[in-house]
């Protein structure tokens, strides 16, 4: 029995070649092999590492874009609203507004940005932010920025059309010698009214959303330069408005 296992054991350290000699296992091939299995090991590790780096960091992104897209989203449509702290109307902002707003006014009208960084910026320029936005979601609104200009205008005879939206109108009367200005009327609606004669300049109050047609009532010749009638004149171009929110 000693005998038989001791003749397994031979054949299992050698192995006959076809010509009939042993072939043994190198040393050599085993010291090269274990190096490139320990590399392999290494570079498995690594992939692995950065797999789960990568799934992490694209669920926490994917968990908080939904809640940026819903800060950003209602804060631009607060900012476009009637009532909003930039506009006059809705989707129409203010120049004079829009040039004053800040971090502390975005703080102080916009509740989440004082628990978010946010950021606004109109067609490129950024008005007011709250904190780092490099990362974050933006939403865009489309609006129109109204900016007001001084503008002064004469009737063509004894009447002139003002356009929408004019404001802060006066109306400056100097007849010549031999002539009269009784009445002035706003689309038929009484705005001055003096039967001995109308002279100097008056403050008149005219429609909002409407044109405005000025007529002279008067005796006598109206030559150029008798009337003339300065107020505000809306100006308005369009732009993008941006927020961005980084959670």
């Amino acid at each position: 029995m000693g005998s038989r296992v001791c003749t397994a054991a031979k054949g299992l350290a050698s192995v006959k070649t076809a010509s009939g000699r042993e072939s043994k296992p190198s040393p050599r091939r085993a010291q090269t092999t274990l190096p490139a299995v320990g590399i392999a090991l290494v570079l498995l590790t690594v992939v692995t590492a950065l797999g789960l780096a990568m799934a992490d960091s694209a669920i926490t992104g994917a968990d908080r874009t939904p809640d940026e897209r819903r800060v950003a989203a209602a804060t631009a449509d607060l900012l476009v609203d009637a009532d909003g702290p930039l506009t006059d109307r809705a989707n129409v902002l203010n120049q004079s507004r829009v040039a004053s707003f800040d971090a502390a006014a975005l703080r102080r009208t916009a509740p989440p940005a004082r628990e978010y960084a946010v950021a606004v910026e109109l067609d490129g320029t950024r008005l007011a932010a709250t904190g780092d936005t490099v990362d974050g979601t933006t939403i865009r609104r489309l609006a129109l920025v109204e900016r007001r200009t001084r503008a002064t205008v004469e009737p063509n005879g004894t009447s002139v059309t003002l356009p929408r939206r004019a404001e802060n109108a006066t109306v400056t009367i100097t007849p010549p010698p031999g002539t009269s200005v009784w009445t002035v009327r706003a689309n038929d609606r009484v705005l001055l009214h003096n039967g001995s004669g109308l002279r100097g300049t008056f403050a008149v109050d005219l429609p909002t959303y409407e044109t405005t047609q000025l007529q002279f009532q008067a005796a006598g010749q109206l030559p150029d330069g008798s009337v003339r009638i300065a107020y505000d004149a809306p100006r308005t171009t369009k732009a993008t408005l941006a927020v961005t929110v980084d959670a």
